[in-house]
């Protein structure tokens, strides 16, 4: 009887608890470093949040933390690495609370940052007990904000002030800014919304897809098929693990080109999850060339060799962490002995394109074989996506696309923890700290396969290949190839996605094109003809170069060490962070 009581009374002190709000917040910051402050603040109840008159304002930050003191809650930030130093600072400075490791008492707070300086949560307990976890919503939805409205489809569009403009102490919002920081609210409040009403409450969208999968296949399935192996295994079969495959043909290279289309595969990753032999279970070590079984056949293995490029093939190994190689290249000739760790997927493409000397297999592991565990959660998120417009669609893409980086997840989290140190806050490394890895070796073959896709149909068009990035190709065609399976929905499929009349690829992530307008029918000719030549526009990609540079440089711009004004480095300064303007050199190598 006491115990039914015991559990009744918890029921009705659940039912009758007050909701935990969620918030989205911004912060708007002086740029000067010797008056580094809050002058603008916004606020907003995700569950209710509607439009730009919902948002609470303020324009110092001794009001936002009297605000948000006032109950328990959540708020969300896009981009807590920058507005949360704002709020470390002011915790240090202004009201001297400890920062402890977990479970912050009154007057303390502590914090999930990164080793490489990522915020994730700064959980603060204030002197009345009540409750803060400031979030970081970049890691629910990893876009810009104006990237999220267009992506979800929102009234709402990003907008622009000028940053330098004065603001002293006391200065009152105007109407413009008002819009401005409503907006940078409202915009990722709503697709957070999206998500919450979806069921994705976890930290990171990674998280979400993660915990989303288990429910599909069920906890003890996931289990079964997903051991947690020991830190010492995971280790070795981490060094096997890749990302994608991004390259500059060397024959194009610095050339100005011709025409060309660029294609992407549909849901790259989802598509090789969907209908690829994948490994489950405890792998089994053998010494040497582990030898595929029925049973066991998939494998990854340390192998020794030296190797050659083969003639009109394209270069696809990488060597990571060995002074007499760069780790962007992709090496043509290896003279001298190298020892790395790769999947049968790997080795089997290394030897169709070089003429490899194995010198010694050095032991590996042998994995069973699944098919299909991903289907029933790919076919529900591509029908999400298929049948779906503005959220759903976009948050569809989000979880397709998040699933496989998750099982890689490194169990090595030592992160940082902030002082205040000569005035300004810091980040040092904290404790060593080590969690139980999902598994790594499905995140091994995922990337392998999808690596594999790219570079073998990038050889099937050897002649025509300019450029490679993850799950694209520019190939110089002016029409279809009958070779590639082209089709804008079939997953896996590759997708046209624009053409473009010239192109100048510099190196990987560094490239620009010159592309028609999509709502103007004329020729390739009216790009350099005097009165037809705002019928083109210039796409760039390059690594580090802020949009607002980018969106204004054309061919001729690509110039090996011309510099550009306009992008923005972090500085901590007593107060915060200020953005400082700094030259962008380009780069030709």
């Amino acid at each position: 009887m006491k115990n039914w009581l015991k559990h009744f009374s918890r029921i009705v002190g659940i039912m009758g608890r007050k909701r935990q709000v969620s918030y989205q917040a911004d912060f708007e910051t002086t740029t000067d470093p010797n008056d580094c402050r809050v002058w603008g603040w916004g606020l907003a109840d995700i569950e209710k949040v509607q439009s730009p008159w919902d948002v609470e304002m303020g324009t110092n930050i001794q009001w936002f933390i009297d605000r948000i003191s006032e109950e328990s809650s959540t708020v969300y930030f896009h981009n807590l690495k920058f507005d949360g130093h704002f709020i470390l600072d002011y915790l240090f400075r202004e009201l001297n609370f400890t920062h402890v490791d977990k479970y912050p008492g009154r007057g303390q707070f502590s914090t999930l940052i990164s080793s490489m300086g990522a915020f994730y949560t700064i959980t603060v307990c204030w002197e009345n007990g009540k409750r803060t976890e400031f979030r970081d919503s970049l890691k629910k939805l990893p876009f810009s904000v104006s990237t999220i409205a267009k992506a979800f489809k929102q009234t709402e569009m990003k907008g622009s002030i000028d940053y330098h403009s004065p603001r002293p102490v006391g200065h009152m919002l105007t109407q413009e800014e008002r819009a401005y920081l409503a907006t940078d609210i409202v915009i990722p409040a709503k697709a957070l919304k999206t998500q919450f009403d979806a069921g994705m409450t976890k930290l990171t969208v990674g998280s979400d897809s993660l915990a989303e999968f288990k429910k599909v296949i069920g906890q003890r399935h996931f289990d079964k098929m997903f051991p947690v192996l020991p830190l010492t295994m995971d280790s070795e079969i981490r060094q096997a693990y890749r990302g994608g495959f991004t390259y500059a043909d060397p024959r194009f290279k610095g050339k100005i080109t011709g025409p060309g289309i660029v294609y992407d595969v549909n849901s790259l990753y989802p598509s090789v999850m969907y209908d690829r032999l994948l490994p489950c279970g405890e792998p089994i070590y053998t010494p040497g060339l582990p030898a595929a079984t029925e049973s066991h056949p998939l494998f990854i293995v340390s192998v020794t060799f030296t190797a050659k490029l083969k003639k009109n093939h394209i270069p696809c190994i990488q060597i990571r962490g060995n002074s007499h190689f760069l780790a962007t290249e992709y090496q043509t000739h290896i003279k001298d002995p190298v020892t790395l760790m790769c999947t049968n997927v790997d080795l089997a493409l290394w030897e169709d394109h070089y003429d490899m000397n194995i010198l010694s297999y050095n032991g590996g592991w042998l994995f069973e074989g699944i098919e299909g565990l991903f289907v029933e959660y790919i076919d529900k998120w591509m029908e999400v996506k298929k049948n779906s417009t503005g959220g759903m669609r976009a948050l569809a893409k989000l979880m397709l696309n998040s699933l496989y980086g998750k099982f890689a997840t490194n169990p090595l989290v030592t992160g940082k923890v902030p002082v205040f140190e000569e005035n300004v806050v810091k980040l040092v490394m904290g404790p060593e700290e080590t969690r139980d890895p999902v598994y790594t070796a499905m995140g091994v073959f995922i990337t392998a396969y999808a690596r594999d896709v790219t570079i073998r149909t990038a050889q099937e068009h050897y002649g025509v290949f300019a450029y490679a990035d993850t799950d694209s190709l520019h190939l110089l065609i002016p029409q279809d190839p009958p070779t590639l399976d082209v089709d804008p929905q079939k997953l896996g499929a590759w997708k046209r996605e624009y053409a473009f009349e010239k192109g100048l690829f510099v190196r990987a992530k560094a490239y620009i094109e010159q592309r028609f307008l999509a709502d103007v029918g004329h020729g390739p000719a009216d790009c350099d003809n005097e009165e037809g030549h705002n019928n083109c526009v210039y796409v760039t990609h390059i690594a580090g170069l802020p949009d607002r540079i980018a969106h204004v440089l054309t061919i001729d711009d690509f110039i090996g060490g011309r510099k550009f004004e306009g992008k923005l480095v972090p500085k901590r300064v007593p107060g915060g962070i200020v953005l400082e303007d700094v030259d962008f050199t380009m780069n030709m190598e």
